[in-house]
């Protein structure tokens, strides 16, 4: 296999932190993979001792594959069921089952959802109401939406890992008020024996803080961690993370600051930008894979003159890393234009000149099927997007975009709602007039 010299690099660090930036269409898998399989080949070490970490199950499964076909090949006869690979929240989770006797949790909690955390503050509505200055932070009439509102609130402070002491301690009364509130929630939880994804989090962290023998044996276990996509991770899985690391600090990261775009999930860029700082100065190494294997050279250029139109900086601070991603260049691309940029003259009838676009695109056959055709947008509900998708699919362009609709206009939604209401007339009551739950009604009615 040809490796270039950077994810050889990559590959052969063992010793101490590293973090690697990779940039879109690096190759970052492929390091990885044969850093994995590397460890377990050439140093022995056994698949329960490393922790890798991925941002979906998808990609933890795709990871897995791809580690057994190559030892496979590498003749290496080793089993990876006992290896801690998946998203943070699944291995956290994972590791307070095992340490259980330690926790809070008794035998058959419940695992909550963002639904199932959303109905239990909206279960618990009125003893929130109890707290005084709570409505500096609800300022909505729905209880429903006074719930979501709370779980928002409460998910942030706990992404922090912020103790409800700390913000009862606050003098201002609307972070009191959520301190409260906070006290409140983690009451509930411990009621219900449940915990849900933020309090995996909470509940990792108070396992390693609060019992030292617990901590000193995983890190004795744990011998290499491997976190993918660290620009998205967030403050306290930065901790538990660096805990777990120890001493010892085998921990290699791996990200881009330019593809970090959880943030309103709670993702912290400064993770990755700070990385380095949590060790003495010089034990961190850094590498940057620049080499871009995937795209034409005009969608690279495109992006690195797109980046050089903003400014990363901010008097001695840098939000971004110095680097400018190249194009391969083993490889014969097409001589025809990657990126083509469409402006209009605002002229109101955008839709017309979009579909006019797309069709121009198919007649020339730049284009042989419209699902070569994407639209990127903030956020596929605004009205504006909701217009276009009509206008095209009036015009026999269908068009997938499952998320811009709202819950209970989709059709297999709107079957069950139906079925409920022939099978049950007293659902009636409960659907308001633009076909949504009265949740308040069936709250009294459950």
């Amino acid at each position: 296999m040809n490796i270039d010299p950077k994810k050889q690099a990559i590959i052969d660090h063992t010793d101490g932190p590293l973090l690697v930036i990779a940039g879109p269409g690096a190759g970052k898998t492929m390091a990885i993979v044969e850093r994995v399989v590397k460890l377990i080949g050439a140093h022995r070490v056994l698949p329960e001792q490393i922790l890798i970490s991925t941002f979906t199950e998808k990609a933890a499964q795709e990871l897995v594959t791809r580690i057994s076909n190559r030892m496979e090949e590498s003749g290496i006869k080793i089993s990876l069921n006992e290896m801690y690979i998946g998203t943070l929240h699944s291995i956290f989770l994972r590791i307070l089952k095992d340490y259980s006797e330690f926790t809070r949790l008794k035998k058959n909690y419940k695992t909550y959802d963002d639904f199932d955390q959303t109905y239990t503050v909206y279960n618990n509505i009125f003893r929130f109401a109890k707290i005084p200055n709570i409505e500096l932070i609800t300022k909505v009439q729905s209880r429903w939406e006074q719930a979501g509102r709370l779980c928002r609130y409460l998910n942030k402070v706990r992404e922090e890992a912020i103790e409800p002491a700390r913000l009862q301690n606050a003098p201002e009364p609307e972070i009191k008020a959520l301190g409260d509130a906070l006290a409140l929630y983690s009451e509930i939880l411990e009621e219900d024996n449940a915990i849900d994804f933020c309090a995996i989090q909470t509940e990792m962290l108070r396992l390693i803080s609060s019992q030292p023998k617990v901590l000193e044996e995983l890190q004795g276990k744990l011998r290499y961690i491997i976190v993918d996509e660290y620009q998205d991770t967030n403050t306290i899985q930065e901790m538990i993370l660096l805990q777990l690391a120890g001493k010892k600090a085998n921990i290699c990261v791996v990200g881009d600051e330019d593809q970090s775009i959880y943030r309103f999930r709670g993702g912290c860029v400064r993770n990755i930008l700070q990385f380095s700082d949590n060790f003495s100065a010089g034990a961190c190494k850094t590498i940057v894979l620049d080499t871009n294997f995937r795209s034409h050279p005009d969608i690279v250029e495109f992006y690195n003159a797109w980046m050089a139109e903003t400014d990363w900086t901010d008097g001695t601070k840098n939000f971004r890393y110095n680097k400018t991603i190249v194009p391969r260049n083993d490889v014969v691309f097409d001589k025809c234009p990657a990126v083509v940029k469409v402006t209009g003259d605002d002229s109101g009838n955008w839709c017309q000149e979009i579909y006019d676009f797309i069709c121009r695109l198919k007649k020339e056959k730049i284009v042989t099927d419209y699902n070569q055709v994407a639209f990127l947008f903030n956020s596929v509900r605004n009205p504006e997007v909701k217009e276009l998708i009509d206008f095209l699919e009036s015009r026999e362009i269908p068009v997938f975009a499952p998320r811009s609709a709202q819950f209970f206009e989709r059709d297999a939604v709107r079957l069950a709602m139906g079925l409920m209401v022939f099978l049950f007339p007293k659902c009636l009551e409960m659907i308001r007039g633009d076909g949504s739950f009265n949740l308040e009604i069936w709250d009294l009615q459950r």
